[in-house]
């Protein structure tokens, strides 16, 4: 009979191997399933190879049982140990005693391992786990303490792993709880579901036992459970339950014995005794007690940020009541269940569990809202209070987090905000709700600490809405908290983030003012931003209709990233600088490009009446521009946006001179050749919501706006239909002329000098 192809190759490559002495064939079966034997040379330090073998029972020659299935290499080979091998080294695979053991090879799949690395990789894994078996080095501080292996289970406990860990102080300690059980009985076997998560002590004669019934195959009762630990070997020195032990315990009698293993059988024991003096006659049907032991390893149990492993057994009180023989009562192995917390799904996110989550507010509880709120409850790091006072509509579900319940089926509606709190209620975070009208509720103190409590790290709008942004972004705030924004532009085609600095300078309104600027000057970008797609207003029968039409995999595809940026700053603290993020989707509707501008803060000379907020990068474009040419006035046209809710000029860039302007020491005269070229374009490109705001121009000493200046500006002011700005670069600082054209006439605000004194970047 002909070994199959691929399994005949995998033998030969194997035998190739240097630790490799000999490959065998053992059996061929009819399925073409094959079974071999390798011999493995394992380089033994000298002192060890008079005998042959390690003090950890790993032999200089180990033969290795190879079974291949039919289906190899789609299937990889079982690997078997000797069946007299020590079984007290970790990574072993649980198995019964009456087979070979197998070792624990590679942390996944080892069929994968074959496709990527081969046959071979799977022999050196092999050969690696056999020396680090030999040096007693399967558990390191790398890969974390394995537990210890189980064969089998009996039943299922529920704990609070986090709470259960905490009680393992100094001192030492064997507490007593009330717990509660099911259990479900079928032919000659029962198993019991423990509920352990509660770690309210109490005394054990207070402690309730019973069950009643259900049915006829299941039960409900309440019990007790111990938690034990040992007391530090002296002041500082903790109790290491260093050596890994398998699983041998089946008895009370070797439970005591593991207890004194782990330090800790004088905690233990005397509440043992209590339990069964306490039982000793009494007339108990199924009562599980539960004992956990909390071991100290020497450092974190895999799977774990924590040293301390549980390891949890059960004795049926229905075999307890013997006190002349309650030593020889048989124990039962529980498997954990952590349940479900805030600091399981940080764990489970690679987060420090122990950090407090961020306190932190959601404004709009819509569809970025609530997956982006989702997104960071998973990691726990969820909103504490939500925001919004829409309410759920039909169409929301298509694009939505959560999902529909049966309260859409009868037609009741609730708040975006109540609905959305509720779901994250399941992660173990209720956040606080709120269905204010964020822009009212920006007008008053008591408002304003409703939306954004003592201690808030961020306040986050979702809404899209450019009246909630700029009202956020001008309103007299004190304790003002880091506000962010977080939406979609382009009809789902890109993301944007915004986060402001600490005092809210640049502003979210600033920033999208720059993010208009940046979305100009790049073409994929200003395509999908202001295209006729993303502008067009829909009219039509009320307010019911809904919004772009766009699958929730798009919406989601770049939410993801945007939770992901929101989860960072949170993690990071707040109170960074500003920052600017903008993401496209490809046009393969997959591939997605992002891109982080950092914003440094903006120059502010006065921010009374109608403000003036010039950028960062603006201002070093005219000091730039300045210093070019010494001893002569200079100057351009200022581009950027007017926020009438903030009555501000916001100055995002410049356009040069053209070259028929006049420079000299004097004065400076703009030119206008291409002028109009320039601006049309900057107004095309960002489609429309950048525009000139006026001009520029320098004086070379501290002075005020001159009368010439002050003409400029109502000349000006009679183009347009809101302020124009005429703004004026001094030695230190700026100054500058406001006109407006109200219809009835021309009025001026002069911003004189002394308004703005301070360093060249002024009020920053």
């Amino acid at each position: 009979m002909t070994i199959p192809i691929a399994t005949a190759r995998a033998l030969n490559l194997i035998g190739t191997h240097p630790a490799v002495e000999a490959t065998r064939v053992i059996e061929h079966l009819d399925d073409g399933a094959v079974v071999a034997e390798i011999d493995i040379a394992n380089e033994l330090p000298a002192a060890w190879r008079v005998t042959g073998e390690s003090p950890s029972g790993v032999r200089q020659l180990e033969t290795i049982r190879l079974e291949f299935s039919a289906g190899y290499p789609v299937f990889a080979p079982r690997v078997f140990l000797r069946a007299d091998f020590n079984r007290s080294h970790p990574h072993i695979n649980p198995g019964p005693a009456d087979q070979p053991p197998q070792p624990c090879l590679v942390a996944g799949s080892s069929r994968e391992l074959i496709q990527t690395r081969g046959i071979e990789g799977l022999i050196e894994q092999l050969i690696k786990w056999l020396d680090d078996a030999m040096m007693l080095k399967l558990n390191n501080p790398a890969a974390g303490w394995e537990p210890v292996r189980r064969d089998s289970f009996d039943d299922f406990m529920v704990v609070d792993g986090i709470k259960m860990r905490e009680l393992a102080d100094p001192a030492g300690g064997c507490i007593a709880f009330q717990t509660e059980f099911f259990q479900l009985i079928e032919v000659g076997q029962q198993y019991f579901s423990i509920d352990h998560r509660s770690i309210v002590p109490v005394e054990i004669d207070k402690v309730r036992l019973g069950r009643t019934k259900i049915t006829d195959k299941t039960f409900h009762g309440m019990s007790i459970g111990l938690i034990v630990w040992a007391p530090d070997r002296s002041p500082g020195q903790s109790t290491l339950a260093d050596q890994y032990l398998p699983e041998t315990v089946y008895t009370v009698g070797d439970l005591l014995a593991r207890a004194e293993q782990y330090g800790c059988r004088q905690q233990l024991e005397p509440k043992l005794n209590l339990i069964a003096f306490g039982a000793n006659g009494r007339d108990f049907t199924s009562i599980p007690i539960a004992i956990t032991f909390l071991a100290r390893r020497p450092y974190n149990v895999i799977g774990t940020n924590s040293p301390i492993e549980l390891c949890s057994y059960l004795i049926d009180l229905t075999e307890f009541r013997d006190i002349s023989k309650y030593d020889q009562a048989p124990v039962r192995l529980c498997s954990l269940r952590e349940q479900l917390s805030v600091e399981v799904l940080r764990r489970t996110s690679s987060l420090i569990e122990s950090t407090d989550s961020p306190n932190w507010t959601l404004v709009g509880c819509g569809s970025v809202g609530s997956k982006i709120a989702v997104h960071l409850a998973r990691r726990g790091q969820g909103p504490h209070l939500v925001v919004d006072r829409e309410l759920m509509a039909p169409h929301n579900y298509a694009r939505h987090a959560l999902l529909p319940t049966g309260v859409v089926e009868r037609g009741l509606i609730f708040a975006k905000s109540a609905l959305l709190a509720a779901g994250l209620e399941q992660l173990k975070q209720k956040p606080a709700i709120a269905t204010d009208d964020i822009t009212a509720a920006c007008a008053s103190p008591d408002g304003r600490a409703k939306i954004a409590p003592a201690g808030c790290y961020l306040l986050l709008n979702t809404t899209a809405s450019t009246v909630v942004r700029e009202r956020l972004s001008f309103v007299d705030w004190a304790d003002r908290p880091p506000i962010a924004e977080a939406h979609l532009l382009g009809a789902g085609r890109v993301a944007y983030a915004a986060f402001e600095a600490l005092g809210g300078n640049p502003s979210i309104s600033d920033l999208a003012a720059e993010s208009y600027r940046l979305i100009a000057a790049n073409k994929r970008l200003r395509d999908h931003v202001f295209s006729a797609e993303a502008e067009a207003i829909v009219i039509g029968q009320g307010c019911s209709a809904a919004t772009f039409p766009m699958p929730d995999d798009r919406l989601s595809a770049l939410t993801s990233g945007l939770s992901q940026i929101v989860g960072a700053r949170l993690q990071e603290g707040a109170q960074r600088e500003a920052e600017i993020h903008l993401a496209e989707l490809g046009d393969d509707g997959l591939s997605q490009t992002w891109s982080r501008y950092a914003v440094q803060p903006w120059v502010i000379p006065y921010k009374e009446g109608v403000q003036v907020r010039i950028s960062a990068r603006v201002d070093e474009q005219i000091r730039a521009e300045i210093a070019s040419r010494p001893g002569s006035e200079t100057g351009g046209v200022i581009v950027g946006r007017f926020s009438q809710i903030g009555n501000a000029f916001q100055v995002v860039d410049v356009i040069p001179a053209p070259p028929d302007s006049t420079f000299s020491r004097d004065k400076f005269v703009l030119g206008t050749e291409g002028l109009k070229a320039r601006i049309r374009t900057l107004v095309n490109d960002s489609g429309g919501s950048l525009y000139v705001l006026g001009t520029w121009h320098n004086h070379l000493i501290q002075s005020g706006p001159s009368g010439l200046d002050a003409e400029t500006a109502m000349t000006l002011a009679l183009k347009q239909y809101f302020p124009t700005l005429v703004l004026i670069a001094l030695p230190e600082g700026y100054t500058c002329v406001i006109a407006e054209c109200l219809g009835t006439g021309l009025t001026m605000a002069d911003l004189t000098q002394d308004g703005i004194k301070g360093d060249p970047a002024g009020d920053r």
